[in-house]
């Protein structure tokens, strides 16, 4: 609807028209026609530029990953949709999504993980949508001894730096249980991705399990030969996920599937202009567009609910439970997580 001002418009015009069509008619009905579709033309020029953006929040890491974020700012998408973006970056996915759970966001971009953690800790939100998925995305990259294999490599003991509590952890879990690796043989230290290429280069650690582009940045930058170990096809497709306040979408579903609709509208732009795209997300993340370039390949842009994303959550709730994450009592309804009305509703 119009604001009222506009539409005090529409009726003064509606009046004007019907005098100047009760005179002219007869003599220039055609005129008359046009100057009516002028002010029509006039007056829904006037409600479209007055409409107010939404103002929202979005935390993310500037990655890759983020990719349709990125693109649906820098392209416009939000704007068009009357949202009002305001995007805050974090070092990692998980801080974005804590930052959501404290009301500080209204969404975040965030790996698969850390919802299970917190919807098993009972903390309440949703899931709007994945916007990426990455098959490679957290390989455990080590100093190259001349091991032909991970269980040559892990023969002997280790030391692997990875960031916990997210993907690249539970990535690296996975990995030793795909290859047999005893986890007395390896000593495991956290720290923050950023810190991870100069420990590797100075040899404090012997390894880094890493979602990219850090492995990548650590092969480019450090000066020696390095190993890169991948867990088997289909073992952990990576999810990144769009989350949200819970009670503000309750509150505001319009604006939820609004934004759904922008990050979809930036799916299609990556389709037909993955150059330009590329060249969006670099630009943003100050990555080197030859890294971006090189890592882009792995990541699936699509706005989706996958059945696969159940099944990673399954294996993370096992994993939770195993590791005393978080403590058994009954297995969380993740499906109540997920707001697929509202996915359907944007694409239409």
């Amino acid at each position: 609807m119009c604001p009222p001002q506009a539409g005090r418009l529409i009726y003064l015009n509606n009046q004007g028209a019907y005098l100047i069509a009760g005179e002219l008619m007869r003599k220039e009905s055609a005129f008359v026609l046009i100057l009516i579709a002028l002010a029509a033309v006039i007056v829904l020029s006037g409600c479209v530029s007055e409409q107010k953006s939404e103002k929202v929040k979005i935390g993310l890491q500037l990655t890759p990953a983020s990719a349709l974020v990125q693109v649906a700012d820098a392209e416009g998408f939000f704007k068009s949709n009357a949202l009002d973006v305001e995007i805050t970056e974090f070092t990692a996915g998980k801080f974005a999504f804590q930052a959501l759970l404290s009301k500080d966001l209204d969404f975040a971009i965030v790996g698969d993980i850390p919802p299970v953690l917190a919807k098993m800790q009972g903390n309440n939100f949703y899931i709007l949508a994945e916007i990426g998925t990455n098959e490679n995305e957290a390989p455990v990259l080590v100093i190259d001894d001349g091991s032909k294999t991970p269980e040559e490599y892990f023969s002997k003991p280790r030391k692997i730096s990875t960031s916990q509590g997210g993907t690249p952890e539970f990535s690296f879990y996975l990995f030793m249980k795909e290859y047999g690796i005893e986890k007395d043989g390896v000593e495991i230290t956290a720290q923050k991705p950023e810190e991870m290429i100069g420990t590797l280069a100075s040899g404090s650690v012997d390894g880094i399990a890493i979602f990219e582009p850090y492995p990548t940045l650590a092969e480019e930058k450090i000066d020696k030969k390095m190993l890169r170990f991948t867990l088997p096809e289909g073992v952990y497709p990576t999810k990144y996920l769009l989350s949200a306040d819970r009670e503000f979408v309750d509150k505001n579903p319009e604006t939820a599937k609004r934004l759904l609709k922008a990050l979809i509208q930036a799916e299609e732009f990556v389709k037909e202009n993955p150059e330009k795209a590329r060249k969006i997300v670099a630009q943003r993340t100050k990555f080197d567009k030859g890294i971006v370039d090189k890592i882009w390949p792995d990541f699936i842009f699509t706005v989706d609910l996958s059945e696969a994303l159940l099944k990673n959550w399954e294996k993370e709730m096992k994993w939770a439970i195993e590791t005393g994450k978080a403590q058994g009592g009954g297995e969380p309804d993740f499906k109540a997580l997920l707001r697929r009305d509202l996915l359907d509703a944007a694409r239409k």
